[in-house]
């Protein structure tokens, strides 16, 4: 059984395997059929995987779904999952490749208000989809940011709702999604008040304008805390909002995207109900709550660290947790007493495992799928989590103008949920 399994140990072998294996099926029949499909099975991704591949596709809640089915099945040349399941009244039917998860095909029957049926299928991917308006638009994902992907239906017909942006245009497309061919395309040049030549220019970047603002205030990186840098819009100007903090003040910045000009500064001193201004840091407080704790750094994973305001109190929000215990801490930012303290044990779903994946490796999975590196986005959430009795990674960032939001398996690192919102 071993030397068989190792025939589908990587995709090039299993290709060829199956191809013998059609070859054989049809030469000595249906005792060979389930032979070969039970080997295929033991080796692919698994039936609760395929599920959740499915809901997370479809941006299902699991628990959210009903009359759940999965059946191992060979489909057009290759092993899927049929998965199929009803969630707010409609209907989902899924061929989840066997191998690596990727969505085959998809028909989804949505029923509407007035008790309309919609019939949504797919043959190609949301990511195919992509690739096709990517190329279309001579432009590549690392180039682009997605405001929006969805299937939909336009004339009764298919079809993949792609919005994307990079620093100069805005694209608008609708991809065939029984054909892949390309049904609308739209191309929109971002336009701003102070140039002459809308056609011709770039942004300075999310770091230039963040070097411009420290520049200004006479302070450098290490010195400060960044609380918000993204790009945006003011009376139809781009610019850049940039906001960061020290231990004695905070500092809001706008600064033009084109030019690097300063529009706006707002400086403001941080006051402590004690009257005096001098703070005791964050890693102090990270190491007072540690001691309270009875944790070493070594065993606790943070997920918040920030200076707060708590009833004109300035305080250390500090949360972290260890394998069994979620940790939450109020530090006085000035005298460093504890203002509050939380905790709470955290149960598996899993009787058979405890072993989570990180906050660090689920940061990762998001930013994966998003496209985006570490260095692109300021991250706004990052906590483990308990939700419908499932222990979950709660990942939140934005980049520019999009705000994303992931929802991820503690446990086995599949993406549960998942959102991408433009800002405006």
């Amino acid at each position: 059984m071993i030397k068989i399994k190792k025939l589908f140990s990587t995709p090039k072998k299993a290709i060829i395997t199956t191809a013998c294996a059609i070859v054989a099926l049809a030469a000595v029949g249906a005792g060979t059929t389930f032979a070969v499909s039970a080997i295929a099975e033991s080796t692919s991704i698994g039936a609760e995987n395929a599920q959740n591949f499915a809901f997370a596709d479809a941006g299902i809640d699991p628990t959210a779904a009903e009359n759940v089915s999965t059946t191992f099945a060979f489909r057009q040349g290759q092993f899927v999952y049929e998965v199929e399941f009803t969630a707010d009244d409609s209907e989902y039917d899924y061929w989840i490749k066997a191998a690596d998860g990727s969505v085959v095909k998809k028909e989804i029957e949505l029923v509407s208000t007035d008790g309309t049926v919609n019939v949504l299928t797919a043959q190609i991917t949301m990511d195919a989809a992509k690739e096709i308006a990517l190329e279309d638009a001579g432009l590549t994902s690392s180039e682009v940011t997605f405001t929006k992907a969805e299937l939909d239906l336009d004339d009764d017909i298919s079809v993949y709702e792609l919005e994307f942006y990079t620093e100069t245009y805005e694209y608008d497309y609708e991809i065939n999604a029984e054909t892949g061919d390309i049904y609308s395309r739209e191309t929109k040049a971002i336009t701003v008040s102070d140039t002459s030549d809308s056609s011709d220019y770039n942004y300075i970047g999310l770091e230039n304008a963040k070097s411009i603002a420290l520049e200004d205030s006479g302070l450098s990186e290490s010195d400060v805390t960044f609380t918000k840098a993204k790009l945006d819009t003011d009376d139809e100007t781009y610019v850049y909002d940039i906001e960061f903090y020290t231990s004695t003040t905070e500092y809001e910045y706008e600064i033009n995207a084109i030019t690097g000009s300063i529009v706006s500064c707002d400086t403001e001193a941080i006051s402590s109900s004690s009257g005096s201004s001098s703070y005791i840091g964050v890693d102090k407080a990270k190491s007072i709550a540690l001691n309270d704790a009875g944790v070493s750094l070594s065993d606790a994973t943070f997920t918040k660290a920030k200076l707060d305001k708590e009833d004109g109190v300035y305080v250390y929000d500090i949360e972290f947790y260890t394998s069994t215990t979620e940790y939450e801490y109020e530090i006085n930012a000035t005298t460093g007493s504890i203002v509050s303290c939380d905790t709470e044990a955290i149960s598996s779903s899993s009787s058979s495992s405890s072993s989570y994946i990180g906050v660090e490796k689920a940061k990762t999975i998001a930013l994966n799928h998003a496209g985006l590196s570490s260095s692109s986005v300021t991250f706004s959430k990052a906590k483990l989590d308990k939700e419908d009795g499932i222990m979950v990674y709660e990942i939140e960032f934005y980049s520019e103008n999009m705000e994303y939001e992931y929802t991820i398996n503690a446990t086995t690192g599949v993406i549960l949920e998942y959102e991408s919102e433009y800002d405006d």
